[in-house]
């Protein structure tokens, strides 16, 4: 998948629209009730997105190498096969359990945007090519820049689906 960094830029920003847009027509009400049939309320599931994009940020700020033995998107299809596969479970070793640090939407929105700046502004910094060293995915392994920013979007992407679940449960 040949990607520029615009396109990938681009692709971020209309998924930050679509997460906040959605999370923006949820009644503060509804917003940190859980509903009996799962372990987490639609903030707390924005939080583990906000705490996930926030290692990764982290990460794509980090040590880079050039890729070697294998193209810089050849894992994109697995990461999205496997996140964007909506029946089962996805099963980590390590949960990120969410902290619930935002009382509302407001002050959710701005931080993830924020997160999100800096997201872009390591994509822009250097090459997406480029395997990130600092942190190992521990299913998907070492990815590059560009696999860790589609990583992003297909998790957000995921964890919609969950939300509307739960708006769907609390109705």
């Amino acid at each position: 998948m040949s990607t520029t960094l615009s396109q990938l830029q681009e692709a971020l920003d209309n998924n930050t629209r679509l997460f906040l847009d959605i999370l923006d027509t949820i009644s503060p009400e509804r917003i940190h009730q859980r509903p009996p049939q799962s372990d987490w309320s639609i903030m707390e599931c924005a939080e583990h997105v906000m705490m996930i994009e926030e290692d990764i940020a982290n990460t794509l700020h980090g040590p880079v190498r050039p890729i070697a033995n294998r193209a810089p998107d050849s894992k994109l299809p697995q990461i999205q096969a496997s996140l964007l596969e909506f029946t089962q479970r996805l099963r980590v070793v390590r949960p990120v359990r969410p902290e619930d640090n935002h009382p509302d939407i407001r002050t959710f929105s701005e931080a993830f945007r924020h997160n999100r700046n800096k997201i872009k502004a390591a994509l822009a910094d250097g090459n997406l090519d480029d395997e990130c060293t600092g942190h190992e995915h521990p299913i998907f392994g070492m990815l590059t820049k560009k696999e860790w920013a589609y990583f992003l979007i297909f998790h957000t992407e995921r964890h919609l689906q969950q939300i509307n679940r739960l708006e769907t449960l609390l109705s």
